[in-house]
C-alpha cells in the first residue's frame, strides 16, 4: 500500500506542475503585451521619420547612357536599345550630422541634419568606345541620384558637372533599388537627374554634389565606385556600425564620434558599369554608415525579462516546495498560486514603469514591490516572519540573477550556465538527507 504522505506529496508536486503551467497564460499575456507595446512604438516611429524623413541610405550619383540604332530586318524597322549605369572611377564623401530627439507621445526617435559632400570623377570614355562603331547612337545622357529618401531632401546647394552648374529634376522612372533591411525599407525608390548633353562626350567627369538631407536613425551610403573614401561624424554618443563593412578607424567620445571607410570595388564586389538597372536592385546590402543606437533597448529588455519568466516561475516553485519540506511546513496549492501571480505582475509593472522611468529604475520597482509582497505574504502564511524573509530573500536573489542575464548580453549564456549548476548543487546538497519514501523526514546518516 503505497504511503498516504507519499501520495500526498506526489499529488502536491503534480498540482505544483499543473498550476505552474497555468501561471504560464498570464505570462504569456504580458509577452503579447510587450510585442504590442513595441509595435506601437514602432508605428510611432514611423509616424515621425514620415514626416521628417526616414532611413537615409544613399546611392552614389551614376551617370546613365542610353544608346540606339534603327536596322532594317525582314523589311520591318527594328530598334536596338543599350543602357549602361556607370559608377565613378573615384569618390569621396565626407557627411555631419547634427542629431536630436523627436516625440510622438511617450515614444521618441533620434533624427538628423546631414550635410554631404560628393567629389566624383566618371570615365565614359570604356563605354562610348564600346559602341563607337555598329551605327549606335547616344539618346540619353544623364546624371542620376537616389537618396534613401527624397521626403528628408532639403536643399540642393551644388551640382558641378565639369564647369557647368546643373540642377536637378524629378527623374520619371524609379531606381529599382530597396533599402534593404530596415524599419522603413520600400521597394523602388524615386531618384532625380540632371540631363548631362553635350557634356557626356568628356573622358572625365568631374562632379562635385553638395546636399542637405534629413533623416532618422540610420545614415549610410551605398559604395558604388571603384574607389570610395567615406566620412562621417556627428554628435550623438551611442553610434553603431554595422553594414557591409566596419569602418577603417573610428573614434566614439562622450560628445560625438567620427568614422571613415576606405573601399574598393574589389572588395565591395560592386561592378563599376551596370547593363541594367535591375542589376543594382541588391546593392543596397554593401551600405556602410552609422545608426543612431538608443541605448538601454527597452522594449528588447522587456521581452527578454518575459522570456526568462518561465524560469523565474519554475525556479520560485521549486523554492517554496523544498522550504515546505525542509521546514516541515503545509502549504496550500492556492498559496502557491497567488506567489506565481505576484511573478507575474511583476513584468507587467516592468513593462509600464520603464516606458516612463528606463529599464533600470522601474526593474528595481517593481522588483522591490514583488519581493516585498511575496515576503509578506509567505510571513503571515507561514506564520513566522523569519521565513517569510527568507522566502523573500530567495526570490530577490532569483531577480538578482534575472537583472544580471539581461544586462550582460554577451554573457548571458554562461552566467545562467553557472547560475542554474549552482542553484542545483544546493538544491541536492539540502535534500541529501531526505528520505522520500518516509514522509521526508531526515534519514540518519550513514557511518
Amino acid at each position: 500500500m503505497v504511503n498516504r504522505w507519499m501520495l500526498s506529496t506526489t499529488t502536491k508536486m503534480f498540482l505544483i506542475g499543473v498550476l505552474s503551467l497555468l501561471l504560464m497564460i498570464p505570462l504569456a499575456l504580458v509577452y503579447d503585451l510587450v510585442r504590442e507595446r513595441q509595435g506601437l512604438a514602432s508605428e510611432a516611429e514611423a509616424t515621425i521619420a514620415r514626416g521628417w524623413g526616414a532611413e537615409q541610405r544613399v546611392l552614389l550619383p551614376m551617370v546613365h547612357l542610353v544608346f540606339v540604332r534603327e536596322r532594317i530586318e525582314n523589311e520591318q524597322r527594328i530598334v536596338d536599345r543599350e543602357e549602361r549605369w556607370l559608377s565613378a572611377r573615384e569618390a569621396t564623401a565626407k557627411g555631419a550630422l547634427k542629431v536630436e530627439t523627436r516625440s510622438l507621445g511617450m515614444y521618441t526617435l533620434p533624427i538628423y541634419r546631414a550635410d554631404l559632400s560628393l567629389q566624383l570623377s566618371f570615365e565614359t570614355g570604356p563605354v562610348t568606345a564600346e559602341f563607337a562603331t555598329g551605327d549606335w547612337q547616344l539618346a540619353v545622357s544623364r546624371l542620376t541620384f537616389a537618396p534613401g529618401d527624397l521626403t528628408g531632401l532639403r536643399q540642393v546647394r551644388t551640382l558641378r558637372v565639369g564647369d557647368a552648374d546643373l540642377a536637378f529634376r524629378p527623374a520619371s522612372d524609379r531606381m529599382p533599388l530597396s533599402l534593404g533591411e530596415g524599419m522603413y525599407s520600400e521597394g523602388d525608390r524615386a531618384m532625380l537627374e540632371a540631363p548631362l548633353g553635350a557634356i557626356s562626350d568628356m573622358a572625365t567627369l568631374p562632379v562635385k554634389l553638395d546636399i542637405e538631407l534629413a533623416g532618422a536613425r540610420r545614415f549610410e551610403m551605398i559604395p558604388n565606385a571603384s574607389s570610395f573614401a567615406f566620412e562621417v561624424k556627428g554628435d550623438w554618443p551611442h553610434p553603431g556600425f554595422a553594414g557591409g563593412a566596419l569602418p577603417r578607424d573610428r573614434e566614439v567620445l562622450a560628445d560625438g564620434f567620427n568614422a571613415n571607410w576606405q573601399l574598393l570595388d574589389l572588395s565591395t564586389g560592386l561592378p563599376p558599369i551596370a547593363y541594367s538597372a535591375e542589376t543594382l536592385r541588391n546593392w543596397g546590402g554593401k551600405a556602410v554608415g552609422v545608426q543612431l543606437v538608443e541605448p538601454g533597448g527597452l522594449y528588447q529588455q522587456n521581452e527578454r525579462s518575459a522570456k526568462y519568466g518561465v524560469l523565474v516561475l519554475a525556479l520560485t516553485m521549486a523554492a517554496l516546495f523544498l522550504t515546505e519540506v525542509l521546514l516541515g511546513i503545509r502549504l496550500h496549492p492556492f498559496h502557491y498560486g497567488l506567489v506565481g501571480l505576484a511573478l507575474a505582475m511583476f513584468y507587467l509593472l516592468l513593462l509600464a514603469i520603464s516606458e516612463h522611468a528606463g529599464f533600470t529604475t522601474a526593474y528595481l520597482s517593481a522588483a522591490a514591490a514583488v519581493v516585498c509582497m511575496v515576503t509578506g505574504y509567505c510571513a503571515a502564511v507561514m506564520r513566522s516572519w523569519p521565513r517569510g524573509l527568507l522566502a523573500g530573500s530567495v526570490l530577490a536573489i532569483l531577480k538578482g540573477f534575472l537583472f544580471v542575464l539581461i544586462s550582460a548580453e554577451q554573457l548571458s549564456l554562461l552566467i545562467g550556465a553557472l547560475g542554474l549548476t549552482t542553484l542545483l548543487a544546493i538544491a541536492m546538497y539540502l535534500t541529501r538527507r531526505i528520505d522520500w519514501y518516509s514522509g521526508g523526514s531526515n534519514a540518519e546518516a550513514s557511518p
